[in-house]
Order: structure tokens, then C-alpha cells, then sequence
């Protein structure tokens, strides 16, 4: 095996959502589309992977220099929590 067939070619995802928490609530479906795919493949991801995912991205987000001023970050909306869904009585 070279090392051409040795590295992996990421796929390119064109839209990513969240669609819904699993039944018992310790999951989340995600819904996502490739770029050279119509089809839409739907996940059940476990929400300590969202976890993950975000201490990933801020290690990834540190790692590069910032290149706004100050005074426009901080202003993003907040994070949605992840807790599980609370059904209304």
C-alpha cells in the first residue's frame, strides 16, 4: 500500500442539522448531506459526543490566531444547552 491509498480524502459535508433527541433522550439525530450525494444519511450520536466535539473545537479555535477585533467577539449567540428534553405536562 503507498502512501496515497494510506491517507484518507475527508468528504465534504454541505449541510449538517439536528433533528431530534433519541427516545431515552442520551442520544441525538443528526441529519447530514455530501456534496456529491443527494441522498441525507441520518445518525443517533451520543450527546457525550457533542461534548467532545466542543472541547475539540475550542482547542482547534485557540490554536488559531484571532483575526477580528475584541470588541466584535464574545457578541455570537449562546450555545443551545444539551440537556435532555423536558416533556411538558
Amino acid at each position: 500500500m503507498n502512501e496515497e491509498e494510506k491517507q484518507q480524502i475527508p468528504v465534504s459535508v454541505v449541510a449538517l442539522r439536528a433533528e431530534s433527541y433519541s427516545e431515552g433522550g442520551d442520544s441525538i439525530v443528526v441529519s447530514l448531506r455530501t456534496k456529491y450525494s443527494t441522498a441525507e444519511r441520518k445518525y443517533s450520536v451520543p450527546v457525550e459526543c457533542f461534548h467532545d466535539l466542543i472541547v475539540d473545537l475550542r482547542r482547534l479555535n485557540a490554536a488559531v490566531t484571532p483575526t477580528e477585533p475584541d470588541e466584535t467577539r464574545g457578541k455570537d449567540e449562546p450555545f443551545l444547552p444539551l440537556d435532555k428534553p423536558v416533556a411538558a405536562e
